[in-house]
């Protein structure tokens, strides 16, 4: 709004004002006077522009959205968390022992059974989230008979991605949440801890059931224990239909995972000279993973649509790898075809042959 309003231009517009009998060059006592304001100026104009900004939710800055969303549209942000996983032990362990896997270091926090904790990660995001190996203690334990890390029980996940958590909070202008309505529901359970987002199906005329399919917070498919603890908060197994949960009463709720559907690329590239297969096919892999990455991130948005794995944005992110002249012969799961997703499923990745 004020990008014209810089400090050469403000200060030419106020030696302008001069006229053309005063000296007005460096140096002079007018552009002495005028100098220092102008640099002043231009920050105020500055300030005026991120106050602007900051005033309506499709242009704040992530600080100002997330201040705005919670108080204002009560819609939270997912802050980043850490993986929880199950570390199985020959004996007894400590709850705060420490334990190193790979490059990771894990904090004993809850006793399963037997020798099984849970173990939580003290590095947050999704970094760790397929760690798992032989647990080495962190500090001496005594005749240490050994462990692992043998299931990732709950994901850890990144801070919210901006533009997700905007039209989250956009969103609710266009929705109201009112008594077991779809935005009621999409709203409580996507406040759920391990919950990426959700998509509730109304029940029809054959079945007395309403379906929640939900996305891990990570945007993969859930475990079967965020699946379950998910479930107990909004209609408990042992008691459908009574509202002993966030659903209401009479409402019978089912909450499924999505389901992953694996893509797989088969392409003919074209090189640059210096360039491969072998030099630059992690590259090429890297920049499908992202464009998947994008359709799982969307899932929520997209409601009960299809989604679809396009062959031209393949081709386009593989283009876009330095190297890669051009690419021919483009097949998503052995066909020369768009993959289609049912509103329950989303991609994963499934490999990349380059022919």
């Amino acid at each position: 709004m004020f990008d014209d309003r810089t400090y050469n231009n403000i200060l030419d517009e106020m030696l302008d004002e001069f006229g053309q009998d005063v000296d007005t060059g460096e140096a002079s006592l007018a552009f002495n006077a005028c100098d220092k304001i102008a640099e002043k100026l231009e920050e105020t104009y500055g300030d005026m522009d991120a106050i602007n900004r900051n005033m309506s939710p499709d242009t704040m800055d992530l600080d100002h959205l997330i201040q705005y969303g919670e108080l204002q549209r009560g819609v939270s942000y997912n802050y980043a968390t850490a993986p929880v996983v199950k570390g199985e032990f020959q004996q007894e362990i400590e709850i705060g022992q420490q334990f190193i896997c790979n490059d990771f270091t894990y904090t004993v926090s809850e006793l399963i059974d037997g020798f099984a904790y849970k173990l939580t990660c003290d590095t947050e995001g999704v970094e760790a989230n397929t760690n798992t190996g032989e647990l080495v203690p962190a500090d001496y334990v005594d005749d240490y008979k050994g462990g692992k890390i043998t299931e990732i029980l709950r994901s850890g996940m990144n801070d919210e991605d901006e533009e997700v958590y905007r039209e989250k909070v956009i969103e609710t202008f266009y929705s109201k949440a009112f008594g077991g309505n779809i935005a009621d529901y999409r709203e409580k359970v996507d406040e759920l801890d391990g919950v990426g987002g959700c998509k509730p199906k109304r029940r029809d005329r054959t079945s007395s059931w309403i379906y929640i399919t939900i996305i891990g917070s990570d945007f993969g498919v859930p475990s079967q224990e965020i699946v379950k603890r998910v479930q107990d908060a909004v209609d408990p197994e042992q008691s459908h239909g009574e509202g002993d949960g966030i659903a209401n009463i009479c409402h019978n709720v089912l909450i499924q995972a999505v389901e992953a559907v694996p893509v797989s690329v088969s392409v003919k590239v074209v090189w640059d000279s210096g360039y491969s297969t072998d030099t630059s096919k992690s590259k090429i892999e890297a920049a499908i993973q992202e464009y998947l990455s994008t359709i799982r991130k969307s899932w929520e948005s997209s409601k009960m649509n299809n989604q679809y794995i396009r062959i031209s944005q393949v081709e386009a992110r593989i283009l876009s790898v330095e190297g890669v002249i051009d690419v021919i012969e483009t097949k998503l799961n052995d066909k020369e075809e768009n993959v289609t997703l049912a509103y329950t499923q989303i991609p994963t990745f499934g490999g990349v042959a380059i022919v």
